[in-house]
This record gives structure tokens, sequence and C-alpha cells, in this order.
């Protein structure tokens, strides 16, 4: 029956969702059923009942009169929409470059967020073994920082292909949209796990800092304190970032489908936040990297670490705040 399933819903996927088209189908569909049922019990194998029903019951042509759908069948705009249709090997390869490319810029950000710790760590050596701290910290600043850029590059470069998704009507048929759907269904346990690790992260990245600056107030502590909560803060920033990958992949092809079509069963509507105000519509879309520079430039100007990490909560609170008003 999966089968026979499968294939009325290909059979209606770009008719238009209307309550008519809705009720054909679902006549259609009781018809094939009882069909297969009555061929199983007169000892047809599962394939051959399969197959007898599809033959019936599967030219939509002559059956559109029976069914009263002859007239949106034969519309002028029915299949006019030039819709391209994205094959299941696509769809695997795209998943697959989204997350591998979520992976790189993650880590491409995680460089970019520790690309400090370095001279932060030479600023806190004595003086007689300062200038070649500060040299080996540089270095380590500058090599982290083009090694994020070619990253985060190179991660824009191979999802480039895949960007007549955003810029072309595309679609997925019903068969490959439930495997989609599954894929998301069966991936959210893990990627509630990755962010409540991140979260445990983020709460938490400041309590080395905190306990060695109260083990010893020497400078060095200090700096292995920041240089700890940056690499702490950035291994959550990449678990975040490579969740996010994979997970938008699957909504995006979910997203896919029109609703205004049988085939968008999956449709997920997205709601998009329109703030009613042309500078915090310009605004908010930069919001976070925005709050990441202010972070790090305060913090290097005032080298309080242990203080400042109350941007961000601050940030979080006021981000849902102008969201919801």
């Amino acid at each position: 029956m999966e089968t026979i399933h499968n294939y009325l819903e290909s059979m209606f996927a770009r008719l238009p969702n209307t309550q008519e088209v809705i009720r054909a189908k679902c006549e259609l569909g009781q018809m094939m059923e009882d069909k297969y049922s009555e061929l199983i019990e007169a000892g047809k194998s599962d394939n051959e009942a399969v197959a007898q029903v599809i033959a019936e019951f599967g030219n939509l042509e002559e059956l559109s009169d029976a069914l009263g759908i002859s007239h949106i069948l034969h519309s002028d705009n029915v299949y006019a929409d030039n819709i391209r249709q994205i094959t299941e090997d696509e769809v695997h390869s795209y998943i697959y470059d989204a997350a591998f490319c979520g992976l790189l810029r993650g880590f491409g950000i995680f460089l970019a967020i520790i690309c400090s710790s370095g001279p932060i760590l030479a600023a806190t050596y004595h003086a007689s073994s300062a200038k070649g701290a500060m040299t080996a910290g540089l270095v380590f600043l500058f090599c982290s920082i083009a090694a994020a850029v070619a990253l985060l590059t190179y991660s824009a470069l191979r999802m480039g292909r895949w960007s007549f998704i955003r810029r072309m009507p595309c679609s997925i048929d019903y068969s490959t949209a439930g495997m989609v759907n599954d894929g998301l269904r069966n991936s959210h346990g893990s990627f509630v796990l990755q962010r409540t690790i991140a979260v445990l992260l983020f709460c938490s990245c400041y309590i080395p800092l905190i306990v060695l600056d109260y083990i010893d107030d020497d400078p060095v502590n200090s700096g292995i304190g920041v240089t700890i909560l940056l690499f702490m803060v950035g291994i959550a920033v990449w678990i975040l970032v490579a969740a996010a990958g994979r997970e938008k992949s699957y909504i995006t092809l979910l997203g896919l489908n029109s609703s205004q079509k049988m085939d968008g069963h999956y449709y997920k509507e997205q709601k998009k936040v329109h703030y009613g105000n042309r500078f915090l519509d310009a605004v908010m879309p930069v919001y976070w990297p925005t709050v990441s520079c202010v972070y790090l430039i305060i913090s290097f100007l005032t080298f309080r670490w242990d203080i400042t990490w109350i941007i961000w909560p601050i940030a979080a609170v006021a981000y849902n705040l102008i969201r919801n008003l």
C-alpha cells in the first residue's frame, strides 16, 4: 500500500491545494485501497495487486471526469509554473554539503574567536621573554585569521553551487520530502543535545578564569583563564554552527514545496520578522556580529574578561525584547 500511496501523491502533486482536489484525491485513494484489498483477498501477491491497481487507476486524465476535476486538470495554469524538480541524489548531496560546510564554517569561527589568545598569553609573560612570546602570539593571531578566512571562503564557494535553490522555484517529490522529514525528525535529538552542550559551555566559560584568579592573582593565570574562556566559547559556537548547517538544510528542502500545491505537505511556514522600522530592518540581521565586535573591543580595551561576558545575556534579552515588541 505504501507504493500505491506514494504513486497517488505524485499524481496529484502539481494540482492546486483546494477542497475540490483534496476530495477527489481522497476518493481516488479509497478506490485504490478497496481494489488493492479485493485483489489481495483474491489471492494476488502484493506486487501483482499494486501493479494492477496502478494500471487501472494510474491515469488521472482518464479519471478526471469521474472525479469532477477535469476543468482543473486541463486549466492552462496548472502546469504553467516553471519549477525545478530536485532529485533524491541532489537532495543527499545538498544535505552532505550543508553539513560539511557547517563544520568548516564553525571551525573557521572557532579560529577567529581564539586567535586573540596568542597575544593575550604573550602579554602575561615576564619582560625577559616578552618579545619572543609576543612574536609567537602575533604569528598565531595572523595564522588563525588567515585559516578562518580561507575556511569561510571555501565553504561559501562550495555552497554556491546550490544557490539556484534560493534563486529559482524548486520542489521535491512526495517520497523525497518524506525522506527529508524523517531525517529531520531522527536528527532532532542530536540537535537538542548539541545545543544543550553549547549552552553549558557558554554558561560555564567564565568559571576557569574566576578559579585561576582566586588561586593566585598572577597575570599568567589570568591569561590562561581568558584563553580557556575563549576556547570554551569557540567550541560552543562551533557546535552551534555545525548543528545549524545540517538542520537548516532539512528545513530549506522541506520549505521548497508551495503550500498552494498538493505537493506542499511538508511546507514549513517560516515567519519573517518585520520590525516596522527601516533602521531596525537594516540593523537586526547583523545584530549578533555587532554584539561580538562590541564584546571583543570592550574586552581588549579593558582586559576585564571576567566582567565583559555579561554583554551576552544582556544582548540576548534585548534581542528577544525587540523582536517581541
